[in-house]
């Protein structure tokens, strides 16, 4: 007969499947610690077995610590092990390590090895302890001055990196940025080589319709921006009114100079 509550504490502390956890359990002799130390063994040696697996789940947050601005998007494959309280403490920990860099990164290989082979073996030892695919989605460290917006329920967060203005209307910014995942603050960002193809498309499209010449390039700047508008945050339509572009909320004296959105399935 197995001993209900032990089963359940391991199962609790581990992940590990329901089926692992009795085996371990029967040979550890019902010795919690024991039976922890099993499956933390028998995970680890699996864990290139999970590599493939899709890691479509996690958390994702952003916050200030030491000084700086810190965000981290950490994966791993099911909702029921992102809402555990164990896998939002590796969260923290993994997060407590990038704080510890000294340059600014956006991306995993940007940290000090050291730092990353730590949160590496962090991260393989809980994944064999829950039997699930990890993976860090995704790293930030700056000491720029930003806005940040953590979305409740940790599955997208924003930045906002502006001049001017206020933490009212950035707060706007950000809420925008996290429901409609613009690719641009403003039409200058946008790729040359991307709106001289469309230009390029437009001009063949007008002057196959036959349209005078003497309006083409004015009606195909119209299109371009049209066409662009859904993708470019201060030309979207603001969330909370869509009569007005985003553009419109900002005070005179705001500039934008750029926003970073971090999201789990993104």
């Amino acid at each position: 007969m197995w001993n209900i509550e032990l089963l359940k504490q391991l199962r609790d502390i581990t992940f590990a499947p329901l089926k692992d956890c009795k085996d371990a359990l029967l040979e550890a002799g019902d010795d919690l610690i024991k039976a922890q130390e099993i499956l933390r063994k028998k995970g680890i040696a699996k864990a290139w077995t999970r590599a493939e697996r899709q890691t479509n789940e996690g958390i994702v947050k952003v916050q200030e610590k030491e000084g700086k601005i810190v965000g981290l998007k950490l994966l791993c494959e099911t909702d029921f092990v992102a809402k555990n309280e164990n896998f939002q403490a590796l969260f923290d920990s993994v997060i407590t390590k990038i704080a510890q860099s000294n340059k600014e990164i956006t991306a995993l290989e940007d940290l000090d090895p050291t730092i990353a082979e730590a949160i590496d073996n962090e991260v393989k030892e809980f994944m064999g302890k829950t039997g699930e695919n990890m993976a860090i989605g995704g790293v930030l460290v700056t000491t720029e001055k930003a806005f940040i917006y953590n979305h409740p329920g940790n599955r997208v967060a924003s930045l906002i990196f502006f001049e001017g203005g206020n933490d009212e209307i950035a707060k706007e910014l950000a809420l925008q940025v996290t429901a409609m995942n613009p690719a641009f603050v403003s039409f200058d960002q946008v790729d040359a080589n991307q709106t001289a193809q469309m230009k390029e498309e437009f001009e063949a499209e007008l002057k196959a319709a036959g349209k005078p010449e003497a309006m083409i390039a004015q009606i195909v700047d119209g299109k371009i921006k049209k066409s662009l508008a859904d993708v470019v945050l201060l030309e979207q339509e603001y969330i909370r009114d869509g009569a007005k572009k985003v553009k419109e909320i900002l005070p005179a004296d705001m500039k934008v100079h750029k926003f970073i959105r971090m999201a789990i399935g993104s």
